[in-house]
């Protein structure tokens, strides 16, 4: 049994004003490099591939570095007509009792096995789990549904395949932060049928969305209050938008948005991480309130001192390192109730 739901520091769905935020409070190590961030050209305006290059190196950079009692494996599984990277962690010396099938953030247009593999090989190691990193097909070369089936077959090749893995003994969840946030979301919610064909192999036992993207259609007030100066701008959450949906049925892609799920009395057990400054924490935020208020088992911290981002900004930074070590200790207490 997962414990019950808890948070850092009382949290409103409420907006106070859209007027843009003072960052006062924001962790100086995050601020100052938010700050540098936006020197430069504006993220959107940078040409794909170095855009992609540029996030991708971030984490090396500025992240908190790869842990080395960590174990990696690669690999290229069959989704499709094609195939599909994937990275095996595993915490050295530990038995883990939770599995995680992770999507990384990136708006659906950037990201990849590099830019998380520092995040990811941290919650392998300071949470004790296994860490299963999908690199699914990214916009405007795969627009939406593309990255939701290479999602639904990633997630069923491991269910598949668990023994060869070692992961067997384990329960099985989904994971991400951003967009993987929505893509954990919408295969645990199983929000995709009307999008896509296939179904679930297995039903996840638990998804943990960090700073999720749940509303693909809204405009929360967060958007305007926290929407320049950070590392997440309104103008970068619109072209990440516009080129993963671009053509799509609008409709259909409002209905798969998990914050539109009419009933959510099936969603797993849901670990939950929110941010203060973020452009979408009023639609985490009002997430959250839904799960509760349907009864969904929900363990939430809300972070009032980070960003969007944040979990790639430790490596210069004592106080980012104890919040990330934080949501560590939040699935490693859930795993531990297993």
């Amino acid at each position: 049994m997962a414990s019950s739901p808890t948070s850092t520091e009382p949290t409103s769905t409420e907006p106070t004003s859209t007027e843009p935020t003072s960052t006062a409070k924001l962790i100086a190590g995050q601020r100052i490099l938010c700050t540098l961030g936006n020197l430069g050209p504006a993220f959107a305006k940078l040409p794909l591939a170095g855009l992609r290059r540029s996030y991708d190196a971030y984490d090396r950079l500025l992240g908190s570095g790869f842990r080395a009692d960590v174990s990696t494996e690669d690999r290229q599984i069959p989704v499709g007509e094609h195939q599909l990277p994937i990275r095996v962690y595993h915490p050295i010396g530990a038995e883990p009792s939770l599995t995680m099938v992770y999507f990384h953030g990136g708006g659906y247009v950037i990201g990849g096995l590099k830019s998380h593999h520092g995040f990811c090989s941290l919650l392998a190691s300071k949470a004790g789990i296994n860490v299963i990193a999908v690199d699914y097909r990214r916009a405007p070369e795969s627009k939406f549904p593309g990255p939701i089936e290479d999602g639904l077959g990633a997630w069923n090749w491991v269910v598949d395949h668990g023994a060869e893995l070692g992961i067997k003994n384990t329960k099985l969840g989904v994971g991400g932060d951003s967009a993987g946030g929505n893509l954990a979301a919408v295969l645990s919610m199983q929000t995709f049928k009307g999008a896509i064909s296939g179904q679930l192999s297995a039903v996840p036992a638990f998804q943990f969305l960090l700073y999720p993207w749940v509303d693909m259609c809204g405009e929360p007030d967060s958007i305007k209050r926290f929407g320049k100066g950070l590392l997440l701008t309104e103008e970068t959450t619109i072209f990440f938008r516009d080129n993963y949906l671009q053509g799509s049925d609008e409709a259909l892609v409002s209905a798969s948005s998990p914050m539109a799920c009419g009933d959510v009395a099936g969603t797993p057990d849901s670990l939950i991480v929110t941010v203060e400054y973020d452009v979408l924490r009023d639609e985490g935020l009002a997430f959250v309130e839904k799960l509760k208020v349907g009864g969904v088992n929900v363990i939430h911290q809300h972070l009032p001192d980070c960003t969007h981002g944040f979990i790639s900004m430790g490596k210069f930074s004592g106080a980012t390192r104890k919040r990330l070590q934080q949501i560590c200790d939040m699935l490693a207490e859930y795993g531990s109730g297993v």
